[in-house]
């Protein structure tokens, strides 16, 4: 019996180790030769996940950052400042004396450009809130002058807030007033006072925004010149019906008679012959009367004044006005200025001193020398103020 028993524990071994080499058998095989792969299907059996105390927790690692890469700050000089507008970079400079400097003369050309002759500053002042801090390479590095030009270009980039007064004088229309008077012939219109214009000076504010004005406002008017009207006389008078002026010999002087002189006793400017007078002929009026004399006969004042005017008038030529006295004003048209001489306005003239000398008239023997008498501006028929020819 135990022989039996042994005889069978000899044989189980050796089939065991029978067992092994057919297991290991095969593995020495292939270390030596390709490994075919087999075409049957392979089925995978995945292991239900542990759970509990058995279970294993696996982790996956986390990928490893990538390095940041940094720009490298710009290198500025040791004191550069940003300024800031409105709490706003706007660029870097030097240094905060060198950003002082830059807005004081970006304002000073602000506040001066643009005005007109007369216009005067006020105020000038920068319209945001500027600052520095420590340049931290946020802003743009300029240089001095590329700044200050790009300030130039954008006024926006720093407003600036301005005001200036400029002072005008207003002129107000002149008033017009009309006036009919039997002095004048019908039809005839004259200005007995030409009349002055209201003025006003007015001083005015401007307020200006990047350069550019934004409002005005009137801040002081004061009148500087009172006003009066222009009186225009028209004329109404007319020769009586059947009645016929011969101006060669007129029976008697035409026209009315105006104010009596109280000092002035006028003498004739020239001796000479009458040859037309005042008055209405023909629908045309003659406002004086006409001497006719020979070249280079003296011209003297009719009484004694101040030479008021001297120049060309339409129609009568060469014409010098003397003012007397009482608002007389005595015209002498002598055609052309070559034979006045030492004359200028303003100068004092007596009673009968010579003013000039009658010029030559090409072809004629004779010369004519046209007189005219004002009182107030309206002319009058010389004849009621001057004594009888010899």
């Amino acid at each position: 019996m135990k022989d039996s028993i042994k005889r069978w524990i000899m044989i189980g071994g050796f089939t065991l180790v029978l067992a092994a080499l057919a297991a290991i058998l095969p593995l020495l095989v292939s270390s030596g030769k390709p490994r075919t792969i087999s075409s049957e299907p392979v089925t995978v059996i995945t292991p239900e996940p542990k759970t509990g105390e058995d279970a294993v927790v696996v982790r996956t690692p986390e990928p490893t950052p990538e390095p940041v890469r940094t720009t490298p700050r710009p290198v500025y000089p040791e004191k550069a400042v940003n300024l800031l507008v409105d709490g706003k970079p706007l660029f870097a400079v030097a240094s905060r004396e060198v950003a002082e400097q830059l807005v004081r003369i970006f304002l000073d050309e602000c506040a001066h450009e643009n005005l007109s002759g007369n216009a005067i500053l006020l105020t000038a002042s920068i319209d945001a809130e500027l600052a520095t801090v420590p340049a931290d390479g946020t802003a743009e590095y300029l240089e001095f002058d590329v700044a200050l030009n790009l300030l130039r270009k954008d006024r926006t980039l720093i407003p600036v807030r301005r005001t200036a007064e400029r002072v005008e004088i207003r002129t107000e229309p002149i008033d017009p007033q009309t006036e009919r008077t039997p002095l004048l012939p019908e039809g005839s219109r004259m200005f007995r006072r030409l009349g002055t214009p209201a003025r006003t000076l007015v001083y005015i504010e401007t307020l200006y925004q990047n350069g550019l004005p934004v409002s005005e406002s009137e801040t002081l008017s004061t009148p500087v010149q009172t006003g009066s009207a222009r009186t225009e006389l028209t004329g109404t008078y007319r020769l009586p019906a059947g009645t016929v002026s011969d101006p060669e010999a007129p029976d008697a002087p035409e026209g009315q008679r105006g104010l009596t002189p109280v000092s002035l006793q006028l003498m004739h400017p020239i001796r000479g012959q009458l040859v037309g007078y005042y008055g209405l002929s023909t629908g045309e009026m003659r406002y004086g009367i006409d001497y006719s004399a020979a070249p280079q006969t003296r011209i003297c004042a009719p009484e004694s004044g101040t030479i008021v005017f001297m120049g060309e008038r339409a129609g009568l030529g060469f014409v010098i006005d003397i003012r007397h006295d009482e608002g007389f004003v005595s015209r002498i048209a002598i055609g052309a200025d070559t034979a006045v001489s030492g004359l200028v306005l303003e100068k004092h003239v007596n009673k009968g001193e010579t003013i000039a000398h009658l010029p030559e008239t090409e072809g004629e023997k004779e010369s004519v020398l046209h007189y005219e008498l004002l009182i107030d501006g309206i002319p009058y028929n010389p004849l009621f103020y001057l004594p009888e020819q010899n």
